[in-house]
């Protein structure tokens, strides 16, 4: 398995432009991106102009202060918060507690940015002189040492991390293998914090120590983001429509969406699915139709929502060619699966093969029950979920960490709120190697060369081919062109235009962890190097890291059910 992909970081002075590349520019007061141009040729893209007072430091991805004497105000207002010729976005990756983001503006905030894409093995060789404001130099590498996944080291007055286990000799500057990552300038007589520099924290032998080591391993700024973007608002029983102390997602929704305009996309509805709990769910995952800094908001939350509209009429519509009501209004229809009833016998409705894998269900029990010895999964909801090893981890995101809810209760996705929720969390998850749904749409996915030859864009066909690949044939599918039809009608009654996006399915490459940028390191597993330890994997496992919360708890589980032990 490839490891996953990450950003290269290369140093002003280097001529090259890696795609996916950072690099701060040769006056050090504005950090770009290499990404493609109108043009589509590769180039370096200012993504943020330093304030006065302040210096591009690749540390944080962003500006530091500096006690060097002002310079004159740059051509980019100090007032905002980004500025980018690139037609991706790029936003704070910095995980959140609040219910929104609001735009920064204040000079002094230090924002991590970040837009996720291929690694580049260019040598990330760097020769500066510290400057004021720079973090201190972690440990000299040596050369006699081997480096585990997490590592920084600093080297010739820059610091680097291991992407992944590096043996001795290994020498950062040289980057043979594109494992070391350059975090930029450091000042060697500035004093690193306890823990922060050097070599990873010990073996963990209690809680403490496992979660600083958890902490060590997750400082990657593409799992910064996702964790950002999957982040929770469980304040949300209060939410109601027209509340004047909605989240600001929430209200954002609602401008755009009213009451009466959910009656009129879903008048074929189900009567469990209601605006009111709509707009819980938004609530309740607040990096849908989240604020954007320097970008129309606005916009993007349109586009969010006619993209998971049109798959909502595809799963859940009437599908009535002979109704005065055009198709794309027919949806939210069925609550569960066709056919699928809560008491059935239909083998065809179990949906609980991975049951019977101990390895699974000792991490996600599934519900005893009649089909097969266990409860059965089959669709429910506005995305129709499907499989225990979906509901699994649902429920541990809506009920406080615990996967036992819904696995015991796999009903309440249809007859709760969870039916929405349901969609919403499906469509913020990645799944690696494919990136999520809301990546896709808002830019913060950066597809790899390999995925535009192959068709894969930030353009409503990837959502399907995320989906069930129904892009993959050598011509668009009756089911994938409705999902099209579907998406270009609720994109013109909310008033925006398609003219522009790649609508092209048919032929589409499948997301494959060799090529795609969606393949993030984001779930644990035992380490195959140290006792008692677990690294980050880009392929799938029980242990996903962007649901560990602040105590890493998911990592915690990863120790304790690989290693049969528990830590106190």
């Amino acid at each position: 398995m490839k490891v996953t992909p990450l950003a290269a970081f290369v140093s002003a002075a280097s001529a090259a432009c890696p795609y996916g590349s950072y690099q701060c520019d040769a006056s050090q007061t504005n950090l770009q991106l290499c990404s493609y141009d109108a043009s589509s040729t590769l180039s370096w893209t200012t993504i943020k102009a330093c304030p006065n007072g302040t210096v591009c430091n690749l540390q944080v991805y962003g500006c530091v202060e500096s006690s060097a004497s002002p310079r004159p105000t740059s051509k980019a207002s100090s007032s905002t918060a980004f500025t980018s010729s690139s037609s991706r976005l790029v936003t704070s990756a910095a995980p959140q507690t609040s219910s929104s983001i609001a735009p920064q503006t204040s000079s002094s905030a230090k924002p991590l940015t970040t837009s996720t894409g291929p690694s580049s093995s260019t040598a990330a060789t760097t020769s500066s002189v510290p400057s004021p404001g720079l973090p201190g130099c972690a440990n000299v590498w040596s050369s006699g040492q081997s480096y585990s996944s997490g590592s920084t080291v600093s080297y010739n007055k820059n610091n680097f991390s291991a992407k992944w286990y590096q043996n001795a000799g290994s020498n950062p500057s040289v980057n043979s293998d594109g494992g070391w990552i350059n975090q930029g300038p450091c000042d060697p007589s500035v004093p690193t914090q306890p823990g922060g520099g050097g070599a990873k924290p010990p073996v963990a032998t209690n809680l403490a120590q496992a979660r600083e080591y958890a902490a060590s391993l997750s400082q990657d700024p593409n799992l910064l983001l996702l964790k950002s973007q999957a982040r929770t608002n469980l304040n949300v029983d209060g939410v109601s429509p027209g509340n004047s102390a909605n989240p600001a997602n929430v209200k954002r929704v609602e401008s755009i969406m009213t009451r009466a305009k959910w009656d009129f996309y879903f008048s074929f509805a189900d009567p469990v699915y209601t605006y009111a709990n709509f707009l819980k769910s938004v609530a309740f995952f607040p990096a849908f139709c989240d604020t954007y800094p320097g970008k129309d908001s606005d916009a993007i939350c349109k586009k969010l929502l006619a993209t998971m509209f049109a798959h909502f009429a595809q799963e859940t519509g009437a599908h009535d060619g002979k109704n005065a009501i055009p198709e794309w209004r027919q949806s939210l229809a069925y609550v569960r699966e066709l056919s699928c009833t809560e008491n059935n016998t239909i083998s065809g409705c179990y949906y609980n093969n991975d049951c019977v894998n101990p390895a699974f269900n000792k991490v996600f029990p599934c519900g005893k029950g009649p089909n097969n010895g266990f409860l059965s999964y089959f669709g429910r909801g506005a995305h129709q979920l499907s499989y225990s090893f979906n509901y699994g981890p649902f429920s541990l995101v809506m009920f406080n960490g615990d996967p036992t809810v819904l696995l015991n209760n796999p009903s309440l996705v249809a007859d709760t709120w969870l039916n929405l929720a349901s969609a919403i969390f499906f469509f913020l998850y990645p799944q690696p190697p494919k990136p999520s749904m809301l990546g896709v749409i808002d830019g913060t996915w950066v597809p790899s060369a390999a995925d535009i030859a192959a068709g894969r864009t930030n353009d409503f066909p990837s959502t399907i081919q995320i989906i069930n690949g129904e892009c993959a044939g050598s011509s668009t599918s009756n089911a994938a062109q409705n999902r099209i039809n579907y998406y270009k009608a609720f994109m013109a009654d909310m008033g925006l235009s398609t003219a522009n996006d790649n609508l092209k399915c048919a032929g589409m490459g499948r997301f494959d962890s060799s090529s795609s940028s969606g393949s993030y390191g984001m779930y644990w597993t035992g380490s195959y190097l140290n006792q008692n330890e677990c690294q980050l994997v880009s392929y799938q496992t029980n242990f996903n890291a962007l649901m560990d919360g602040p105590n890493y708890n998911e990592y915690i589980k990863c120790v304790e059910l690989t290693f049969d032990i528990k830590l106190k």
